[in-house]
């Protein structure tokens, strides 16, 4: 009994000791990405594992998987002192964020340096008459084992490139997930064109009797430093990386132990790769890994380049600063301009206005002093001959006259008192000064026909004159002062049609109203200016004659201010002018 509970309590110290020892080791975690080809795990990682583990007793070494979709996030919230990657995965790490050096690189046995270990095979049946070249694969189905393998697709797919479009490489490709079927039994049932393997695999299964030579062919074979046919350039196989926050010393330990590590089931062994540009190149041209196009974002962009951002903000600043600034003191000056513009406008505007009233008051002084000089030297001999009339009137009572001739002493008599009449009007109209009305009423179509006669006889231009008028319009005002005014628009009306000749026409028409009379006289006279048109309306004092003082308008102007009546005139096409005339009724 002694004897077992000593036994007993020398097991239970040992396995006390055993125990805390155990639990005393330092934990080494060793990250390894996931990949699909079982033989790294049976070649690679367990022998490497295995020899590690047997070399640091002292270390408990422990590894985790990872997926390549979730390696940069494991990475950065997972201590791991190592990680065992392909080449690809390893050279896409940004060495200056991740930390990454290589320790050790996978070197094939076909190989003679770690940085040119693996390459890609294109094959198919060896009966495939039609597929010799690359460019025959156009169109072509492709079987594969690994999308994301240097060996397995990528090395081939760089090739490919060259020659196919993105639609084949992608489009037409069948992944095996190192499944059965495996791609020679895809070639050999026809169910693919094409099979992408490791380079040295064909030659290995060859010399192991699992596949006969003659059934399949090498595509676009290269030549290169591996003992065995090639279809794609040569790149670093596995990497086992260390990151910076390992211990130097463990770091030196496994560095040593791999290099010195022996050979692998198929092999293999670790070696340095020193060149990984291959790589890089291939994922460029690919536009995969860290050459992936990625989605514009503005804020990455401006926390990769923080400084220049910020310089180039400063810069944009100042420009906005100066841009406004300018902008600030040209509207200040435009508009400074413009306002000594608008007062030079106005200046202007004052001096024409100022200018047109003295040539006016200038003009009705002239036409004043002409008007009374008429009147004085017309009022003798109208005096005269009135007496005369008179006299020849009492003569004849006496003898008894012919008739005819009583009848013209009587009608030139009247013709007589009739013309110092509008002398005495015309003197009124040209003086312009005093307020004028209108009362009683008159006849405008007799005043019409009246004036019409009168134009016959004392006009000489000959022209077509229509006349449209009712029998009778009455309107209120003065039935002489009506009669000079559409004598005076008949002669104007004649003076723009004289150039025409035969041609010129003139109409009057007179139309009732609700509330009184309109009076057109169109002419069809040569084209004018609107300017002309526009000149007439504001001041019909303005002749539009280029020899005429404008008496005629300023006569027509008095007797329409003085019948309260309203003129307008228009432009018509494609030439002449046209005077409308409103009166308003006797009733009105």
């Amino acid at each position: 009994m002694l004897r077992l509970k000593f036994i007993f309590f020398i097991c239970s110290t040992f396995f006390c000791f055993s125990s805390a020892a155990s639990e005393a080791k330092q934990e080494i975690r060793i990250a390894v990405l996931y990949t699909e080809d079982p033989l790294f795990f049976i070649n690679t990682f367990a022998p490497t594992i295995d020899f590690l583990r047997r070399r640091f007793p002292q270390y408990r070494i422990k590894t985790q998987e990872i997926t390549e979709h979730q390696a940069l996030d494991k990475l950065k919230t997972e201590e791991f002192s190592f990680l065992i990657s392909s080449a690809g995965v390893y050279a896409s790490f940004d060495p200056t964020s991740e930390g990454l050096r290589q320790i050790a690189a996978r070197t094939s046995p076909f190989a003679s340096t770690a940085s040119e270990s693996v390459a890609s095979v294109l094959i198919t049946s060896a009966h495939r008459s039609d597929i010799t070249s690359l460019k025959d694969i156009q169109g072509k189905r492709i079987v594969i084992r690994d999308p994301n393998s240097l060996s397995g697709w990528l090395g081939a797919k760089g090739v490919l490139r060259d020659h196919l479009s993105k639609k084949d490489l992608d489009g037409r490709l069948i992944n095996t997930q190192y499944r059965f079927p495996d791609v020679y039994s895809y070639l050999e049932s026809d169910e693919a064109d094409v099979a992408v393997i490791p380079a040295c695999e064909l030659e290995s299964l060859i010399e192991r009797g699992l596949v006969s030579k003659e059934n399949y062919r090498v595509i676009g074979e290269k030549t290169s430093t591996l003992a065995c046919k090639v279809s794609s350039s040569l790149y670093p196989d596995f990497v086992f990386s260390s990151f910076p926050h390992a211990s130097p010393e463990i770091v030196k330990d496994f560095t040593v132990a791999l290099l010195t590590m022996p050979k692998m089931p198929d092999g293999g062994s670790w070696g340095i790769a020193n060149d990984f540009r291959s790589v890089l190149q291939l994922f460029r041209k690919l536009e995969i890994g860290p050459y992936k196009p990625q989605p514009f974002s503005l804020l990455q962009l401006v926390s990769k380049y923080k400084t220049e951002a910020i310089l180039a903000l400063a810069l944009l600043l100042g420009l906005i600063f100066h841009i406004f600034r300018t902008n600030s003191l040209v509207l200040q000056r435009t508009s400074d301009l413009r306002k000594a513009i608008e007062q030079r406008d106005r200046v202007a505007e004052i001096a024409r206005a100022s200018l047109k009233r003295l040539n006016l008051m200038e003009r009705q002084g002239i036409l004043s002093q002409l008007s009374n000089m008429f009147a004085h030297e017309l009022k003798q001999p109208l005096s005269t001959a009135a007496n005369y009339c008179n006299g020849l009137k009492m003569y004849g009572e006496s003898i008894q006259l012919d008739p005819i001739l009583s009848e013209s002493i009587e009608a030139i008599s009247s013709e007589t008192q009739k013309a110092a009449a509008i002398v005495d009007r015309v003197r009124s109209y040209a003086k312009s000064t005093q307020p004028v009305s209108s009362e009683g009423s008159a006849d405008l179509s007799e005043a019409i026909h009246k004036a019409i006669n009168a134009f016959r006889l004392y006009v000489s231009t000959q022209c077509q004159l229509t006349v449209d008028i009712p029998e009778s319009c009455v309107v209120a005002g003065d039935p002489l002062e009506l009669e000079i005014l559409v004598l005076n628009l008949l002669r104007n009306a004649s003076d723009a049609v004289e150039p025409l000749g035969a041609d010129a026409q003139i109409k009057v028409e007179l139309k009732q109203t609700e509330t009184g009379c309109t009076l057109n006289v169109n002419d069809n006279g040569p084209p004018v200016t609107r300017d002309v048109v526009e000149r007439m309306r504001r001041a019909l004092q303005a002749s539009i004659k280029t020899d005429g003082l404008g008496l005629g308008l300023m006569i027509v102007h008095a007797i329409i201010e003085r019948h309260r009546a309203e003129i307008n005139i228009q432009q018509l096409r494609p030439q002449g002018i046209s005077i409308s005339v409103t009166f308003k009724g006797a009733d009105s």
